[in-house]
Protein backbone atom coordinates (compact mmCIF):
# COMPACT_ATOMS: atom_id res chain seq x y z
CA UNK A 1 0.00 0.00 0.00
CA UNK A 2 1.42 3.53 -0.83
CA UNK A 3 1.33 5.87 1.72
CA UNK A 4 1.91 9.74 1.53
CA UNK A 5 2.79 12.47 4.17
CA UNK A 6 4.88 15.50 5.19
CA UNK A 7 7.86 14.27 7.11
CA UNK A 8 10.98 15.88 8.61
CA UNK A 9 14.20 13.78 8.25
CA UNK A 10 15.76 13.44 11.95
CA UNK A 11 18.28 10.71 11.50
CA UNK A 12 20.04 8.50 8.54
CA UNK A 13 21.99 6.02 8.62
CA UNK A 14 24.16 4.03 6.03
CA UNK A 15 22.77 0.93 5.18
CA UNK A 16 25.38 -1.28 2.66
CA UNK A 17 26.93 0.71 -0.19
CA UNK A 18 24.64 3.22 -1.19
CA UNK A 19 21.57 2.83 1.45
CA UNK A 20 19.83 4.29 3.95
CA UNK A 21 17.68 3.65 6.96
CA UNK A 22 16.40 7.16 7.59
CA UNK A 23 14.25 8.41 10.31
CA UNK A 24 11.26 11.11 9.60
CA UNK A 25 8.87 12.67 12.04
CA UNK A 26 5.45 12.93 9.94
CA UNK A 27 2.21 14.50 10.21
CA UNK A 28 0.29 11.07 10.23
CA UNK A 29 2.04 8.19 11.04
CA UNK A 30 4.74 9.99 14.01
CA UNK A 31 7.91 8.95 14.23
CA UNK A 32 8.88 5.97 11.63
CA UNK A 33 11.49 4.31 9.80
CA UNK A 34 11.94 4.24 6.19
CA UNK A 35 14.36 2.10 3.53
CA UNK A 36 15.56 4.18 1.40
CA UNK A 37 17.64 3.07 -1.92
CA UNK A 38 20.33 4.31 -3.50
CA UNK A 39 20.09 7.77 -2.40
CA UNK A 40 24.16 8.20 -1.69
CA UNK A 41 24.83 7.21 -5.30
CA UNK A 42 25.99 10.53 -7.59
CA UNK A 43 22.45 11.22 -9.22
CA UNK A 44 20.22 9.58 -6.99
CA UNK A 45 16.62 11.09 -7.80
CA UNK A 46 16.31 11.48 -3.92
CA UNK A 47 19.07 14.77 -4.13
CA UNK A 48 19.58 16.52 -0.62
CA UNK A 49 15.96 15.53 0.27
CA UNK A 50 16.99 12.88 2.80
CA UNK A 51 19.62 15.61 4.69
CA UNK A 52 18.89 16.43 8.22
CA UNK A 53 15.95 18.51 9.21
CA UNK A 54 14.60 19.00 5.88
CA UNK A 55 11.10 19.02 5.57
CA UNK A 56 9.75 17.05 2.84
CA UNK A 57 6.39 15.07 0.96
CA UNK A 58 7.05 11.64 1.49
CA UNK A 59 6.10 8.64 -0.08
CA UNK A 60 6.53 5.44 1.00
CA UNK A 61 5.32 1.80 0.29
CA UNK A 62 4.43 -0.75 2.96
CA UNK A 63 1.54 -2.98 4.12
CA UNK A 64 0.54 -1.46 7.72
CA UNK A 65 2.77 -3.16 10.11
CA UNK A 66 5.84 -3.25 7.99
CA UNK A 67 8.97 -3.04 10.24
CA UNK A 68 10.85 -0.82 7.76
CA UNK A 69 8.69 0.58 4.72
CA UNK A 70 11.01 1.93 1.51
CA UNK A 71 10.61 5.26 0.79
CA UNK A 72 9.70 5.84 -3.06
CA UNK A 73 9.25 10.24 -2.90
CA UNK A 74 10.48 13.09 -0.85
CA UNK A 75 9.85 16.41 -2.38
CA UNK A 76 11.42 19.23 -0.49
CA UNK A 77 8.96 21.69 0.78
CA UNK A 78 11.80 23.72 3.08
CA UNK A 79 15.22 22.63 3.58
CA UNK A 80 16.45 24.23 6.92
CA UNK A 81 19.24 24.62 5.32
CA UNK A 82 20.70 27.80 6.82
CA UNK A 83 19.93 26.02 10.25
CA UNK A 84 22.40 23.04 9.38
CA UNK A 85 25.10 25.81 8.00
CA UNK A 86 24.95 27.30 11.66
CA UNK A 87 27.03 24.95 13.21
CA UNK A 88 26.49 26.50 17.34
CA UNK A 89 22.54 26.58 16.12
CA UNK A 90 22.63 22.97 14.91
CA UNK A 91 24.27 21.52 17.70
CA UNK A 92 22.16 22.91 19.90
CA UNK A 93 18.94 21.82 17.60
CA UNK A 94 21.13 17.63 17.49
CA UNK A 95 19.87 17.80 21.29
CA UNK A 96 16.16 18.02 20.81
CA UNK A 97 16.24 15.76 17.91
CA UNK A 98 18.10 13.00 19.99
CA UNK A 99 15.42 13.73 22.96
CA UNK A 100 12.45 13.55 20.57
CA UNK A 101 13.96 9.84 19.29
CA UNK A 102 14.45 9.19 22.55
CA UNK A 103 10.80 9.86 24.32
CA UNK A 104 8.55 9.58 20.86
CA UNK A 105 8.11 5.69 20.21
CA UNK A 106 8.10 4.38 16.77
CA UNK A 107 4.51 5.36 14.63
CA UNK A 108 3.26 7.40 17.46
CA UNK A 109 3.90 11.33 17.94
CA UNK A 110 2.29 12.70 14.80
CA UNK A 111 -0.18 15.53 14.43
CA UNK A 112 0.91 17.81 17.47
CA UNK A 113 4.77 16.39 17.42
CA UNK A 114 5.42 17.45 14.06
CA UNK A 115 3.67 20.36 13.77
CA UNK A 116 5.67 21.44 16.99
CA UNK A 117 9.06 20.63 15.34
CA UNK A 118 7.75 22.33 12.28
CA UNK A 119 6.91 25.87 14.19
CA UNK A 120 9.98 25.48 16.20
CA UNK A 121 12.27 25.34 12.90
CA UNK A 122 10.91 27.73 11.00
CA UNK A 123 11.23 30.44 14.04
CA UNK A 124 14.97 29.67 14.30
CA UNK A 125 15.51 29.73 10.65
CA UNK A 126 13.66 33.70 10.66
CA UNK A 127 16.18 34.23 13.47
CA UNK A 128 14.43 33.83 16.77
CA UNK A 129 16.55 33.22 19.79
CA UNK A 130 18.13 29.87 19.69
CA UNK A 131 18.43 28.79 23.76
CA UNK A 132 14.92 30.61 24.82
CA UNK A 133 13.01 28.14 21.70
CA UNK A 134 14.63 25.17 21.92
CA UNK A 135 13.92 25.25 25.84
CA UNK A 136 10.18 26.08 24.57
CA UNK A 137 10.08 23.05 22.46
CA UNK A 138 11.72 20.66 25.21
CA UNK A 139 8.68 21.61 27.60
CA UNK A 140 6.30 20.73 25.09
CA UNK A 141 7.64 17.62 23.81
CA UNK A 142 8.05 16.30 27.13
CA UNK A 143 4.56 17.55 27.80
CA UNK A 144 3.59 15.55 25.09
CA UNK A 145 5.00 12.44 25.73
CA UNK A 146 4.11 12.49 29.55
CA UNK A 147 7.04 13.56 30.95
CA UNK A 148 6.87 16.99 31.52
CA UNK A 149 8.05 18.15 35.12
CA UNK A 150 5.12 19.97 37.23
CA UNK A 151 5.87 23.43 38.40
CA UNK A 152 3.42 25.52 40.96
CA UNK A 153 1.74 23.49 42.73
CA UNK A 154 2.29 19.97 45.23
CA UNK A 155 2.12 17.13 43.17
CA UNK A 156 0.79 15.20 46.02
CA UNK A 157 -2.04 17.81 47.15
CA UNK A 158 -1.79 20.71 45.09
CA UNK A 159 -1.12 23.31 47.41
CA UNK A 160 1.14 25.98 46.29
CA UNK A 161 5.23 24.98 46.58
CA UNK A 162 8.23 26.45 45.53
CA UNK A 163 10.49 23.53 46.44
CA UNK A 164 11.73 20.97 43.03
CA UNK A 165 12.00 17.26 44.08
CA UNK A 166 14.15 15.80 41.37
CA UNK A 167 13.35 11.73 42.29
CA UNK A 168 9.21 13.13 42.17
CA UNK A 169 9.35 15.05 39.23
CA UNK A 170 7.67 17.77 40.95
CA UNK A 171 7.47 20.20 43.20
CA UNK A 172 5.93 19.03 47.32
CA UNK A 173 5.05 21.73 50.18
CA UNK A 174 6.30 21.19 53.32
CA UNK A 175 3.29 18.97 54.72
CA UNK A 176 4.29 16.68 51.39
CA UNK A 177 7.57 16.57 50.74
CA UNK A 178 10.14 13.48 52.34
CA UNK A 179 12.48 13.97 54.81
CA UNK A 180 16.41 13.64 53.12
CA UNK A 181 15.53 14.02 49.61
CA UNK A 182 17.63 16.62 47.83
CA UNK A 183 15.72 19.65 45.94
CA UNK A 184 16.22 22.88 44.71
CA UNK A 185 14.06 26.16 45.02
CA UNK A 186 12.04 27.32 42.45
CA UNK A 187 12.09 31.07 41.89
CA UNK A 188 8.14 33.07 41.52
CA UNK A 189 9.72 34.21 37.73
CA UNK A 190 10.84 30.88 37.48
CA UNK A 191 7.35 29.02 37.46
CA UNK A 192 5.69 32.02 35.43
CA UNK A 193 7.99 31.35 32.54
CA UNK A 194 7.46 27.73 32.49
CA UNK A 195 3.29 27.80 32.70
CA UNK A 196 3.87 30.65 29.97
CA UNK A 197 5.75 28.44 28.14
CA UNK A 198 3.29 25.87 28.46
CA UNK A 199 0.29 28.36 27.44
CA UNK A 200 2.11 29.76 24.83
CA UNK A 201 2.48 29.89 20.90
CA UNK A 202 6.03 29.33 19.30
CA UNK A 203 4.87 32.86 17.70
CA UNK A 204 4.56 34.54 21.19
CA UNK A 205 7.98 33.64 22.41
CA UNK A 206 9.53 37.19 20.62
CA UNK A 207 7.51 39.48 22.74
CA UNK A 208 8.55 37.75 26.14
CA UNK A 209 10.90 39.43 27.93
CA UNK A 210 13.41 37.50 30.08
CA UNK A 211 16.38 37.90 32.49
CA UNK A 212 18.92 35.67 30.53
CA UNK A 213 19.81 34.03 34.22
CA UNK A 214 15.99 32.73 34.36
CA UNK A 215 15.92 31.35 30.96
CA UNK A 216 19.12 29.86 31.76
CA UNK A 217 18.06 28.63 34.99
CA UNK A 218 14.83 26.89 33.67
CA UNK A 219 16.78 25.32 31.37
CA UNK A 220 19.23 23.60 33.60
CA UNK A 221 15.86 22.61 35.75
CA UNK A 222 14.05 20.64 32.55
CA UNK A 223 17.68 19.44 31.20
CA UNK A 224 18.60 17.46 34.84
CA UNK A 225 14.94 16.51 34.51
CA UNK A 226 15.64 14.78 31.75
CA UNK A 227 18.98 13.38 32.65
CA UNK A 228 16.73 11.81 35.37
CA UNK A 229 13.60 10.81 33.89
CA UNK A 230 14.24 10.18 30.17
CA UNK A 231 17.61 9.51 29.66
CA UNK A 232 20.94 9.84 31.85
CA UNK A 233 22.89 11.51 29.41
CA UNK A 234 22.38 12.63 25.65
CA UNK A 235 25.11 12.07 23.32
CA UNK A 236 24.98 15.37 21.51
CA UNK A 237 25.44 17.32 24.61
CA UNK A 238 29.02 16.16 24.19
CA UNK A 239 28.92 17.68 20.78
CA UNK A 240 30.18 21.64 21.89
CA UNK A 241 32.44 20.62 23.64
CA UNK A 242 34.30 18.26 20.58
CA UNK A 243 34.28 21.28 18.38
CA UNK A 244 35.29 23.59 20.66
CA UNK A 245 38.34 20.86 20.98
CA UNK A 246 39.32 20.17 17.50
CA UNK A 247 38.94 24.29 17.19
CA UNK A 248 41.28 24.60 20.11
CA UNK A 249 43.90 22.08 18.40
CA UNK A 250 43.57 24.14 15.00
CA UNK A 251 44.86 27.11 16.68
CA UNK A 252 47.84 25.72 17.85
Amino acid sequence: MLHRTEGIVLHSSPYGEADLIVTSLTRDFGLIRLFAKSPRKVGSRFGSSLEPLTHARIAFFGKEQSRLPRLTQADILRPFQSLRERISLFLQISEAVELTLRVLPERTGGGKAFGLLLSTLRQLEEGGPGETYLLYYKIHLLRLSGFAPKLGRCGRCGRRAERFFLREGTVLCRRCEPEGLDHSPIEPRTERIYSYFLRARPSGIPRLKVPPEIIRGLAELINAHINYTVVERLNSRSFPQLVEKEAGKEAL
